[in-house]
C-alpha cells in the first residue's frame, strides 16, 4: 500500500474519532439527569469558582460572580438527597454545610439547550444598607442599599463603599431561595477628610478668582456696603483655606484667613480702594458619598 493511502486512512480514522468524541460528548450532555446537573451545580459551588459556576448553566449575574470569588466561605458536604420530576421540570433536595451550620434546601431545575440546569432557587438574595453612603461592597463587586441583589450560596464580607474612604464591615450568609441583610455600621476614613479638604480647595480657589462681585455661596462676607457706591473689582489672597471637619452628615470647614482687596467708587464719589481682612474664614455644607465618590455642597 502507499504511502498516500496509509495517509487517507490515518485521517479517515483521526476524523471518526473525533467524530465518535463530539457524538459521546454531545450525548452525555443530552443525557445528563436532574439529579447529575443539582449534584455538578453543588460541587461548582463547593469549589468557590466562578467560572465553574458559569459553566453549570445557571444564570448568575457578573456582579454575583464577581461576589461570589470574594466569599470567605462556601458550602462543602453538598448533597442530593431527593429528586422529583414532573412536566418538563424538576426539583431536588439538597443538604450541605455552610459557616459550620448544616442547610437543606431544594433547588428547582429546567432542561434548557438540552441540559437540565438549575434556575435562579438556587441563588438567594442580599438586601444591605449602611449608615453612610449609598452602596456597599462585596468581594469585588460593589451593590447598591435597600435594594435585593441575588447572590450565590456563600458567607460574605459586607463592607460599606468606597472602601477608601469609609470603613466598616459585617458578614451575610446568603441560602439558596432565602432573603438574607446586612447592616454595616459606616465610619468615615482619616482619607475622606483629605478628599474632602482638597475638594473645598478646589471650589475656594475658584471662590477666589478676581472679579467684579462678592461670589456667593463661598462664605466670604466683606462689608464693602458702608464705604463703597459701587464695585469695579475685587481681588482675593488666600493665607490659609478653612479646615475642613467632616460628619456622616455634612462638613464644616473653619480658621481660614483671606484677604479681599476692593477697588470702586467710595461713598462720596471718589475712587477707593480699601483691603478687608478675615481670620474667621469659614464655610458649611453638606456631603454625599456614593459607590466611587464625595461630593460636597457649599451652603
Amino acid at each position: 500500500m502507499s504511502r498516500r493511502r496509509w495517509w487517507l486512512l490515518g485521517g479517515v480514522v483521526v476524523a471518526v474519532a473525533v467524530a465518535g468524541a463530539v457524538w459521546w460528548g454531545l450525548s452525555a450532555l443530552r443525557s445528563s439527569t436532574a439529579e447529575d446537573a443539582a449534584l455538578a451545580y453543588l460541587r461548582a459551588l463547593e469549589s468557590g469558582d466562578p467560572e465553574a459556576v458559569a459553566a453549570t448553566g445557571t444564570a448568575v449575574s457578573d456582579a454575583a460572580l464577581t461576589a461570589f470569588a470574594g466569599a470567605s466561605s462556601t458550602i462543602a458536604d453538598a448533597e442530593v438527597t431527593a429528586v422529583r420530576e414532573g412536566d418538563g421540570d424538576a426539583s431536588a433536595t439538597v443538604r450541605f454545610r455552610l459557616d459550620g451550620d448544616e442547610h437543606q434546601a431544594r433547588v428547582r431545575l429546567t432542561p434548557e439547550s438540552g441540559r437540565w440546569t438549575v434556575d435562579a432557587s438556587g441563588l438567594g438574595a442580599l438586601r444591605a444598607t449602611t449608615t453612610i453612603g449609598t452602596a456597599v461592597q462585596v468581594g469585588d463587586a460593589v451593590l447598591p442599599v435597600t435594594e435585593d441583589t441575588a447572590l450565590l450560596p456563600g458567607v460574605y464580607p459586607v463592607a460599606a463603599a468606597p472602601r477608601a474612604l469609609l470603613a466598616g464591615t459585617t458578614e451575610a450568609v446568603v441560602l439558596p431561595g432565602d432573603d438574607a441583610t446586612a447592616r454595616v455600621t459606616a465610619e468615615l476614613r482619616p482619607e475622606a477628610t483629605e478628599a474632602a479638604q482638597t475638594q473645598l480647595d478646589g471650589y475656594l480657589e475658584t471662590c477666589t478668582a478676581e472679579g467684579h462681585a462678592i461670589p456667593d455661596n463661598c462664605g466670604i462676607r466683606i462689608p464693602w456696603g458702608t464705604e463703597f457706591r459701587d464695585v469695579s473689582h475685587v481681588a482675593f489672597r488666600v493665607e490659609r483655606f478653612p479646615a475642613v471637619t467632616l460628619s456622616a452628615g455634612g462638613f464644616t470647614a473653619d480658621d481660614g484667613i483671606l484677604e479681599a482687596t476692593v477697588t470702586g467708587t467710595g461713598q462720596d464719589g471718589a475712587a477707593r480702594t480699601v483691603t478687608y481682612r478675615s481670620t474667621a474664614w469659614s464655610v458649611r455644607g453638606g456631603v454625599d458619598i456614593t459607590a466611587d465618590e464625595l461630593a460636597l455642597t457649599v451652603w
